[in-house]
Formats: C-alpha cells, structure tokens, sequence
C-alpha cells in the first residue's frame, strides 16, 4: 500500500479515482472484510470503528477509520470477498 504523505498527492489520487456517494457500494452486504489500513492497523470494513467516506468503480471504497487515517480499498473476489487496500493517507492532510 502507497501512504501518502501531502496534498497534492492526494488530490491526484482522487482525480484518478472519481468518488461517489458512499451508499453506492453497500460494504455491509458483504459480511466482515477486513483490510490493511493506513494506520498501521487491521480493520472490518463493516466496523463500528470505520466509516465510508465515498465510493469510486469499479468495487472501491474511501474508509476513515477512528485513528483519523483514509485508505482507499479495491474489493475483489466472487465468492470470498477480499480488500486491498491501494493507498492511504492521515486525514488531517486534507484539512
């Protein structure tokens, strides 16, 4: 996973990846998904802990997670469902 570390990075991350309304891509009908996040930690998409900020195609999800950190995750998979996670940054960056 890239971690990126200013601005302008992450708008030029973002214009590759157009996000949408988070409610787009339903992560909670998929079960528990855990994926890699910028934080350093490991997370369930569908956690208490983590919010979806935004969605983007094919399959990709913006997640905030309560460390203040963004990660944007591909989901792949048919029948077991799996994240990778593609980049990350703190929040505060984008303040």
């Amino acid at each position: 996973m890239e971690i990126l570390t200013n601005k302008e990075e992450v708008r030029e991350k973002l214009k590759n990846n157009p996000l949408q309304a988070a409610h787009l891509l339903r992560l909670n009908g998929y079960g528990s998904i855990n994926y890699e996040c910028a934080c350093g930690e490991t997370h369930d998409a569908n956690g208490k802990d983590v919010s979806c900020k935004g969605s983007a195609k094919p399959f990709k999800a913006l997640l905030k997670c309560s460390n203040n950190f963004v990660t944007m995750i591909k989901i792949e998979g048919f029948f077991r469902k799996k994240a990778i996670s593609e980049y990350g940054f703190k929040a505060s960056i984008m303040d």
